[in-house]
């Protein structure tokens, strides 16, 4: 059974997390999105397979310029591995590099639990309404320069999803975010009132 841990898979890499995700190793394969929690480059993914030869029998592309890569060379193909027979790589630069070099100079050691987290996604439901008024909202938000806050869907309703990834989002960011709530879809952001 293929595995969506896109946004919380990057737990794994901090040892008090794993716990909670319990039963992830039962998975065929596992995608997990670096850029998520771990600040790698946005178009970042790393995909893990259980069976890593039945992916490169899929995904491994076959041709004559292609043979110093594949151990044409004599080399055994079945010991050699290489990135691009895991998945469509050839001329797309090397997405996964700056996670992998990260990794590779601090480990695991350079991620310090500072605060116990929890999943940072919020779902809300601004009574009234429709799906349009939410890709309204949403679309007012990220002209404004102020968020990129996407409307989801949740059992079937459409619903605002708040995603807090970035460390330095302030209280203040999120109370104005909350704010453009109230004022409806037609409304820009404006700034709350204090309590």
């Amino acid at each position: 059974m293929p595995l969506d841990a896109v946004y919380g898979g990057a737990a794994l890499f901090v040892p008090e997390l794993r716990a909670r995700l319990r039963g992830i190793e039962h998975a065929d394969s596992l995608v997990v999105d670096p850029h998520k929690w771990m600040f790698a480059p946005f178009d970042c993914g790393a995909l893990l397979y259980r069976e890593p030869h039945l992916a490169r029998a899929v995904h491994t592309q076959d041709a004559s310029y292609l043979d110093a890569i594949h151990g044409a060379d004599g080399a055994d193909h079945d010991t050699d591995w290489n990135p691009s027979d895991y998945a469509y790589h050839l001329t797309r630069r090397p997405r996964g590099l700056p996670l992998w070099f990260s990794l590779a100079v601090h480990g695991t050691d350079g991620l310090h639990l500072l605060r116990e987290p929890e999943l940072t996604v919020v779902l809300i439901r601004r009574t009234g309404w429709r799906p349009e008024d939410y890709y309204a909202w949403s679309k007012r938000l990220l002209a404004s320069g102020l968020a990129f806050v996407t409307p989801s869907v949740w059992e079937g309703e459409t619903v605002a999803r708040l995603a807090f990834l970035h460390p330095g989002i302030t209280e203040e960011t999120v109370r104005t975010i909350i704010a453009s709530l109230a004022d409806g879809p037609g409304h820009g952001p404006r700034t709350p009132e204090r309590p």
